[in-house]
């Protein structure tokens, strides 16, 4: 979700009491209760669901077993039975007020155009920080599917705020949208980046000279900002891509609420609300797209992959999403070690769709697989791409190039990339350090390698292999008492890696200190995988360092 303006959300849990219903105590003895929770502590929602709806087909069921069962049925994907149960549990029970119940059966009425239920229902929520929140939401694309603009009550924090503008627009009062505007222009926390926003709202709305106005008086503070010098450009050739779509039902809209309400909880770590909300989301509209892509985001951090690859493919190729979702999919089959498929994928996205990042991701693969050479072929591919120069938004291609190529042997050219990389990123703590490290190693720069690895550790204080970096750059430079204790903070930091105990076992040596050196290389040559290396380490545990 865009984030118009600079107002903090925080909302610390919605629905925190979906899992905290109290349970009978028959059903904790029963074998599918214990398996349906055994599945959802394993974020198996579908067992979790297959499980518990065994123990619902029956009498007199506990009120919270159907809870439980009713939130694993939506959660599971299942919105048809959360609505069954959800109805039925308001029938056995007519003076429960249930949050999550009522949400529900909101969903279900709104969606089926009962727009006198929907308000029945919104009007008797209980009043809690839940429904607070929430209830403005509903009650704006409530009123929008009827006809009337009511956004009072969305102007509290960003999310609302900005369904306000989507309810505007989708009403085409954009009067109402350059009220809530103006009210923000007049805030004393606004910031550049909120000014930016609200121009390119006006630009979307039509209200060109406004819009031109305030990317003007941001360029007077930041007058090299490209972006706001393009953004008039195309909004004076009137070639400025809009905001959003416009929405094209209320339902759109509402689903759209549940959605960001989704996001937030999700950012907020709190993913089994999210899913709920998503769920909501998805019943409503199941064109929500944004909806599918959070669920597979909450499948993939969960490692159900099989559930987060579906989400991800029914993503329509005519969404600008879709290749996104589709590089998504790669992504899994690099975490499962299915690098064949990711290529196949790969391959197959690039026949179809000519694009650089398909390129990009495809020597990518090539370049952690150690085929250098294959990996310098396709991004050679992604460069043609692009026009034959790479350009700041595609800076990466220089830095992962220049790893290609010194990694094949080809030192001229890598650093030749290394350094383009730091023209467009002089500030990036793994250029630095690599380019950095490079030098040292070959005892080249070795002032200048000093210097940029230390600007490296500055910014990434805990990172081993950039300190293991300063410590032998510092042993390079013959400076090995100093190198000693940097040295042994890189080993603290990454205890098992056989180059930087090998790297301080070096320095103890040169200090004097040999049975501690012996011991470091000892125990490179224990996690050493590299031959070569591992005889070059008995050599030194057998002799010490020899000039």
């Amino acid at each position: 979700m865009k984030r118009f303006f600079n107002t903090n959300v925080a909302i610390i849990a919605l629905c925190t009491s979906i899992f905290s219903y109290n349970v009978e105590a028959a059903d904790i003895h029963s074998g599918d209760y214990l398996a349906s929770h055994f599945a959802q502590t394993n974020n198996d929602w579908e067992n979790a669901h297959k499980y518990i709806s065994s123990l619902i087909n029956t009498e007199n069921v506990p009120l919270n077993t159907l809870q439980r069962a009713m939130i694993l049925a939506m959660g599971s994907g299942n919105p048809n039975s959360a609505l069954e149960i959800a109805n039925r549990i308001k029938s056995e029970n007519p003076d429960i007020k249930d949050t999550v119940t009522e949400f529900f059966i909101i969903a279900e009425s709104f969606k089926n155009k009962d727009y006198k239920k929907t308000l029945e229902l919104l009007n008797n929520l209980p009043n809690d920080g839940t429904v607070n929140f929430v209830r403005p939401f509903i009650q704006g694309w409530l009123d929008a599917a009827q006809g009337v603009i009511n956004i009072k009550d969305l102007q509290e924090n960003t999310a609302q705020l900005y369904h306000g503008i989507l309810i505007s627009d989708f009403l085409g009062e954009h009067e109402e949208i350059e009220t809530l505007i103006d009210k923000s222009l007049k805030s004393e926390h606004i910031t550049t980046n909120d000014l930016h926003q609200i121009a390119n709202i006006y630009g979307h709305i039509g209200n060109k000279s406004k819009a031109i106005n305030i990317y003007k008086m941001i360029l007077e503070s930041d007058p090299d900002n490209t972006k706001i010098t393009k953004s008039i450009k195309d909004i004076e050739q009137g070639t400025n891509h809009q905001l959003f779509n416009k929405l094209v039902s209320a339902n759109s809209g509402m689903s759209k609420a549940f959605l960001d309400i989704a996001s937030i909880l999700y950012n907020e770590g709190n993913s089994e609300s999210s899913r709920i909300f998503a769920h909501i989301s998805l019943y409503i509209d199941p064109d929500m797209e944004g909806t599918k892509l959070l669920l597979a985001k909450l499948d993939s951090d969960n490692k159900q992959y099989k559930e987060a690859i579906s989400h991800y493919n029914s993503i329509p190729k005519s969404d600008d999403r879709y290749i996104t979702a589709q590089h998504r999919i790669v992504d899994i089959y690099e975490l499962t070690g299915e690098f064949d498929k990711a290529l196949d994928l790969l391959k197959e996205i690039s026949v179809k769709h000519n694009e650089a990042e398909t390129m990009i991701k495809i020597g990518d693969i090539y370049r952690n697989k150690e085929n250098f050479k294959m990996a310098l072929e396709f991004y050679d591919k992604a460069v043609e791409k692009i026009g034959g120069t790479v350009t700041a938004d595609y800076w990466h291609l220089h830095y992962v190039r220049g790893i290609a190529y010194e990694q094949n042997d080809d030192w001229k050219r890598a650093e030749a990339e290394l350094k383009a990389a730091l023209t467009f990123q002089p500030d990036h703590p793994y250029i630095l350090n690599y380019l950095g490290y490079a030098w040292a190693d070959k005892g080249v720069n070795l002032q200048e390698s000093l210097e940029m690895i230390k600007r490296a550790v500055d910014l990434q204080p805990s990172d081993g292999y950039i300190t293991d970096s300063l410590g032998w750059a510092m042993y390079r430079v013959e400076d090995y008492e100093n190198a000693v204790p940097v040295l042994e903070r890189a080993v603290e930091l990454m205890p098992y890696d056989p180059t930087i105990n090998d790297h301080l076992g070096d320095a103890y040596w040169q200090v004097g200190r040999s049975l501690e050196a012996n011991f470091q290389w000892q125990r490179a040559k224990n996690h050493s995988k590299d031959a070569v290396k591992v005889k070059e380490l008995e050599q030194k545990i057998t002799t010490g360092l020899v000039e």
